[in-house]
């Protein structure tokens, strides 16, 4: 077996126990998700469709673009955008469309070349200046580095596998990654891990391989089993931790040419932002099992209990606009199901959702 395969069983054979802690949370909280998954279909839709701006949104403005969230959203529903470049506008459409179409179809979207050719075509599909290399492997050199206010590169984080040597190791890259997840040989997380570490350091194309990264992210998680990826999106919570990210990616990749090649600092980093992810999906779907069992008035003041850190009913009644007598009653009420904590006693008496 060739060096190049050989490296990857070495870096994740023997995952120090912070990584397999993390491992352990984040298939405990995967198998909760799914075993209480009841959403109705009208959940899951709006679930989705703030993933996807959010992802796409996210995902552009880590490598650049200033779309904010609610402009994405114009966006996804045709509106034109005439204040931003039309690079923005372009960038956020594809991303949207590619993601869409991975939530729809990974389970007949294999890791493979021509998968990885076909995601890169789609993603830049409406970006006029990829039109020359969209959908082809890189000819000449890039780098991955932090962009300046003028948008271009400030700070090199890494060099990239030299293009004449890209096909070759993203062929290895794949090989490897076909056969560890077939014959289960490590723990699938791991795996798909050290796929997008590497991806990163290949570089394989001339742009797009953040995102593109990104998007092949969302899909192995999902033919994975990582279902909750739909319902929260990983991309944004790369872009709150941005920092980290570059970070995480240069700590691993500056030892890949030594005899200390490990990518612990990247593991560790990508796991705790797939296990924030889990966490939050699992918040999601204990409120939609709340919203099941609550009236809707019970709801409302739960809900404004979960934006402060207690209050007393006169409170509630004035953030909420809902009759005294109602809010004691539905306190009571969520007294009961262990839903809020009261504190106090008489005049004093004030109330705290409980986690």
């Amino acid at each position: 077996m060739q060096y190049g395969v050989n490296k990857f069983d070495h870096r994740i054979s023997n995952p120090d126990p912070r990584i397999v802690a993390l491992l352990a949370e984040i298939d405990g909280i995967r198998g909760e998700f799914k075993s209480g998954l009841r959403m109705t279909p009208k959940a899951i839709t709006n679930l989705r469709k703030s993933t996807l701006i959010t992802s796409a949104g996210a995902s552009t403005r880590i490598e650049g673009a200033k779309l904010t969230d609610e402009e994405v959203e114009k966006v996804m529903r045709g509106l034109a955008i005439s204040k931003f470049a039309d690079r923005d506008f372009q960038e956020v459409q594809g991303y949207l469309e590619t993601l869409q179409n991975v939530f729809d179809g990974y389970q007949i979207l294999p890791l493979r070349k021509s998968t990885i050719m076909s995601l890169h075509n789609e993603l830049l599909k409406y970006s006029t200046k990829d039109d020359t290399h969209r959908g082809e492997y890189k000819k000449k050199e890039n780098t991955v580095g932090v962009l300046g206010a003028d948008g271009k590169v400030a700070k090199i984080i890494f060099e990239t596998t030299p293009a004449y040597l890209a096909e070759k190791e993203m062929q290895e890259l794949l090989d490897w990654t076909a056969d560890a997840l077939d014959k289960k040989r490590f723990h699938q997380l791991l795996i798909i891990a050290n796929f997008i570490v590497e991806f990163l350091k290949i570089h394989l194309f001339e742009d797009g391989n953040g995102r593109l990264s990104r998007v092949i992210t969302n899909l192995l998680l999902l033919r994975s089993g990582y279902q909750f990826v739909q319902y929260v999106s990983h991309e944004q919570i790369v872009e709150h931790r941005k920092d980290e990210y570059y970070i995480a990616l240069r700590k691993s990749q500056e030892t890949f040419l030594s005899n200390g090649d490990t990518i612990s600092p990247w593991l560790n980093f990508f796991l705790s932002v797939v296990k924030e992810q889990a966490a939050k999906a699992l918040s999601y779907l204990e409120e939609e099992k709340v919203e099941d069992t609550l009236s809707p008035k019970q709801y409302e003041i739960w809900k404004h209990l979960s934006t402060v850190s207690e209050a007393a009913p006169n409170e509630i009644v004035k953030a909420t606009s809902i009759a005294l007598g109602t809010v004691r009653q539905a306190l009571n009420r969520l007294v009961e199901l262990g839903k809020v904590k009261r504190i106090g006693l008489g005049r004093a008496t004030r109330y705290v959702k409980l986690l």
